[in-house]
């Protein structure tokens, strides 16, 4: 019983820093609905000390097949944004308002996770999605660069273009 509690404990701290994370709200769903069951399955299982290494291993692989069902995504990563910023800034800019420095808040891999989340959806492709990066990250537009919001989009679309033109989606 208590090899039992005590990989309970560790499961249960894996779920929640797990669940601390940005994700999708059905990832948090399917992973919970797993963890609870896989709990309650292994309650009955008889693994006395054992349970101090199954059960953390357990909620791991539950959390990948979870990420794995469902993937954060476009949608996601909206939603992430606007939980983040409470607002839309880039649609309150007029076309000529300059874009600065980008800050994002908190931590600046939210940033990333953000825009990865969104670009992903845009391309077929892990090497379509490095290169689309790499235009989007070029040395004028970032990471001190400031510039009109015309200019921000033409840029985003001049790099959509170049990847699509070499994209299967186009061929």
């Amino acid at each position: 019983m208590t090899g039992y509690i005590i990989g309970l404990v560790l499961g249960v701290l894996l779920f929640l820093m797990q669940n601390f994370k940005l994700t999708s709200f059905s990832f948090r769903v399917l992973f919970l609905i797993l963890t609870v069951a896989f709990m309650w399955g292994i309650s009955y299982a008889n693994l006395n000390y054992w349970n101090i290494v199954i059960i953390p291993i357990g909620v791991t692989v539950l959390c990948f097949i979870s990420a794995f069902i469902f993937p954060y995504g476009a949608k996601s990563a909206i939603t992430e944004y606007e939980t983040l910023k409470g607002r839309n800034y880039f649609a309150e800019l007029k076309d000529n308002d300059k874009i600065g420095k980008i800050e994002p808040p908190m931590f600046k891999q939210t940033y990333d996770r953000i825009l990865a989340g969104i670009l992903t959806q845009i391309v077929s492709s892990q090497s379509e999605l490095q290169e689309l990066g790499n235009l989007l990250y070029s040395e004028k537009f970032y990471p001190i660069s400031s510039h009109t919001k015309i200019e921000v989009l033409q840029h985003i679309r001049q790099s959509i273009e170049i990847v699509a033109r070499s994209s299967r989606h186009t061929n």
